[in-house]
């Protein structure tokens, strides 16, 4: 069995010129339903445990994997990846 990870698809994303059409939902304590949604294109790093991204003000911020929720399409919302999260 093949277990396709996130690391692999934000990789996968990134090689294929593609991470403009997807946004990334992770958890963030404190914000409404506690999750953001992220534009795959402002990822800066995609590295072993997480990534990092350049926020609206200019801050880098690193998330590890196990804080996303979703990817999904911009244009149509198709789900590639979701995981079952309590709130």
């Amino acid at each position: 069995m093949i277990v396709v990870t996130i690391r692999d698809i934000l990789n996968k994303l990134k090689w294929t010129n593609q991470l403009d059409n997807y946004v990334l939902i992770y958890i963030s304590r404190g914000s409404p339903n506690n999750e953001e949604v992220l534009e795959l294109s402002r990822i800066t790093v995609i590295s072993r445990d997480g990534f990092m991204f350049v926020s609206k003000d200019g801050r880098e911020t690193y998330i590890p994997y196990h804080r996303v929720v979703e990817i999904r399409r911009k244009d149509n919302g198709t789900v590639i990846f979701r995981r079952n999260v309590p709130h």
